[in-house]
């Protein structure tokens, strides 16, 4: 593999480590692409297994862990006309590939699950086809949307697609809306409160929530586990805190107002009390 000349040195303890996996992937057969220019923290590495699959397991070190995605990944891709080598060439990114996990290394322990954990996918989907390996990636998706549904509808959601509403007073609604990245299989998790009869999301108060400061967010990348966690913990509290304070009162809080676009031209009255300095700016 090609390392950037000008890639930040790892530190020791962990570029060792990382030669190590090096090394025990290299006699599982696994390969490295040969044109990718990579940096020092960023190894790729593949295995094909089917016409159009392929085995990934891609490493990140870390100034203290090492993080590991992995998983199966189709190969279509080399099908098209000038496209043949690039999975030697190039490899498969993180998020190229279609049904991944992440695992974070920071012990010896944690490699002893971290090779369980990639062992059981190895073998799970070895001999899975690329339109069932997609199929799969399309159950697990659906398992996530409902995840996020089972959450909201106690607080009284309607869920259409990937949108959940609900009413609030005076014609205004809360959204909170999941949307697909259009770059990359993440996720953005968005919170609207906008007025029945506008045209445009978010006219009155918008924000983006990231369970990991990261945004987008790779929705696979999770476990349930740590997904419940994020809405229990982050994105129900933030949706309840809407519904229970009156919108004259939330009106008064900056993080609220300082979200809106509309000059006070959507609203035959505005919620939100802005300070002076935006008053005279608008």
């Amino acid at each position: 593999m090609q390392i950037a000349e000008n890639s930040k040195p790892l530190p020791d303890v962990i570029r060792e480590k990382m030669e190590q996996y090096r090394q025990q992937l290299l006699e599982f057969q696994m390969l490295e692409p040969t044109k990718r220019e990579s940096s020092d923290w960023h190894w790729l590495f593949y295995k094909p297994v089917t016409a159009l699959t392929a085995f990934v397991i891609n490493l990140c070190g870390n100034e203290y862990y090492i993080e590991v995605v992995y998983g199966y990944a189709s190969t279509a891709f080399t099908q098209m006309v000038g496209n043949e080598n690039a999975l030697i060439e190039l490899g498969v990114e993180d998020k190229d590939i279609t049904i991944r996990e992440k695992f974070i290394i920071c012990d010896e322990e944690d490699e002893k699950t971290a090779q369980s954990q990639i062992q059981k996918i190895y073998s799970q989907y070895l001999k899975t086809r690329k339109d069932e390996l997609i199929a799969c990636t399309k159950e697990k998706r659906r398992e996530f949307i409902q995840q996020i549904a089972e959450k909201l509808k106690p607080l009284g959601f309607r869920k259409k697609t990937n949108t959940w509403t609900r009413a609030l007073e005076s014609d205004y609604y809360l959204m909170f809306y999941v949307q697909k990245s259009g770059f990359s299989d993440e996720y953005y998790f968005n919170i609207y409160i906008g007025k029945t009869g506008t045209n445009e999301y978010g006219d009155c108060y918008y924000t983006r929530i990231t369970p990991d400061g990261t945004s987008p967010t790779d929705w696979q990348a999770f476990s349930k586990e740590e997904f419940d966690f994020f809405l229990d913990r982050i994105i129900v509290p933030a949706l309840n805190e809407i519904i229970q304070t009156p919108l004259c009162e939330l009106g008064k809080l900056p993080s609220f107002w300082s979200g809106c676009h509309c000059n006070h031209q959507k609203c035959s009255y505005c919620w939100m009390e802005k300070n002076l300095w935006e008053v005279r700016r608008t």
